[in-house]
């Protein structure tokens, strides 16, 4: 899924701050997705309507990182919501075809396998190393003023906290040595195992 604005291009965080109010939440059993945003009625989505669309509505294409995507409009009523909610004009809801899929540009060595990354940047996955975080912040001298006492150091897990947010993870570990993730080629934890791809380019 993806909202793209009248021009074709997608939307993102980077320039539009307030897509990160707008909720998605899959309801299987009724097989709806609803989208929920402060002050607004939330609106809900029938994928089977969708899955129709894949077949009979039109096709629109943008770029994501380059690549280009074929996706399917998922009509006016969404649309019109959106573009309500974050005050844009001629917003577009599209969800991408099944059939095209965008896959990791970087071969993972000794794995043949095709690795999809649907609409991620870089990987559907991004980890990141809280040791790493704090590394960081006292390498910036703004950012280094930490003391010693008790109230600093809860101020200082407060500032920790939100520097790690920054960077949008969706794997947050507290690693024991800074930058030593780099050198990670795999991670395992309750039963799934997940390959490296390597750094992130956008961190």
């Amino acid at each position: 899924w993806m909202i793209v604005k009248s021009n074709g291009a997608a939307l993102t965080q980077k320039t539009e701050t307030k897509l990160c109010l707008i909720r998605p939440d899959i309801i299987d059993v009724d097989n709806i997705m609803e989208l929920s945003f402060p002050y607004m009625q939330p609106i809900r989505i029938e994928l089977n309507a969708v899955d129709n669309r894949l077949s009979t509505g039109t096709l629109c294409q943008t770029k994501v990182c380059g690549d280009r995507i074929e996706g399917v409009d998922c009509g006016d009523e969404v649309a019109e919501w959106l573009s309500d909610a974050l005050c844009i004009n001629g917003l577009r809801l599209l969800r991408q075809k099944d059939e095209d899929q965008r896959v990791v540009r970087k071969q993972i060595e000794n794995d043949s396998s095709i690795q999809s990354i649907a609409l991620s940047n870089q990987a559907q996955f991004l980890l990141i190393n809280r040791k790493s975080v704090q590394w960081l912040i006292e390498k910036v001298p703004d950012w280094n003023d930490r003391n010693q006492s008790s109230v600093d150091e809860i101020d200082f897990t407060t500032r920790l906290d939100g520097v790690v947010d920054r960077f949008r993870g969706n794997l947050i570990v507290d690693g024991p040595i800074e930058l030593d993730e780099q050198h990670w080629n795999r991670i395992s934890f309750d039963g799934v195992s997940l390959q490296s791809d390597g750094p992130c380019n956008r961190c």
